[in-house]
């Protein structure tokens, strides 16, 4: 039995994303996981860094409360829409200030160290960087595995992208709601 944490980075939180956290969530909860869920369009803070090398800077409460939430889990799964080759900053920005703390907490206090979590990233792309990436199969909007959960130590980070959802009752969004209802049992 894993703690999973399901975090909504998609900010306008749309009826297609939400479709998709659900489906991952029932599949969690039948493979008897702990299941919680956070939306960073609900998380008040300044999500650009005034300081670049400062890690001092004290979290706001809904950071604070994240950070927590991030400490609780064993896996943690990012639900993220991606635009014309961008992730949103305050997506980016959530991470940055919580991870930048993390890794000063970890070389402060190495009881705090995030290592031993596992994560998934579930890519929703819009339709014009769906097709590049079905064309080219680059993922250089995967940055965030490397940039975000890697370098403080998730492993594994697992991934998977999807096109946009048009329509929530035809066969692309039936696969692929069967798909994440399997990775939320097994927790991958």
């Amino acid at each position: 039995m894993k703690n999973i944490l399901i975090i909504n980075g998609d900010l306008f939180k749309t009826e297609a994303t939400e479709f998709l956290i659900n489906a991952y969530a029932m599949g969690a909860k039948d493979g008897n996981h702990r299941v919680k869920t956070i939306a960073i369009a609900d998380h008040l803070f300044n999500f650009n860094r005034q300081f670049p090398h400062s890690h001092t800077a004290r979290l706001e409460t809904d950071l604070e409360a994240a950070w927590r939430q991030i400490l609780w889990a064993n896996h943690v799964v990012l639900f993220c829409p991606v635009f014309a080759t961008y992730i949103p900053s305050k997506v980016s920005g959530f991470f940055e200030r919580l991870f930048n703390q993390a890794e000063h907490a970890i070389h402060a206090w190495t009881n705090r160290t995030l290592q031993g979590r596992s994560a998934r990233i579930v890519s929703i792309l819009d339709e014009r960087l769906f097709e590049e990436w079905s064309l080219e199969k680059k993922a250089n909007f995967m940055a965030i595995k490397k940039d975000v959960f890697k370098r403080v130590h998730f492993h594994p980070v697992n991934t998977a992208t999807i096109g946009h959802l048009h329509q929530l009752d035809n066969n692309y969004s039936r696969k692929w709601t069967a798909k994440l209802h399997g990775f939320g049992v097994k927790a991958i």
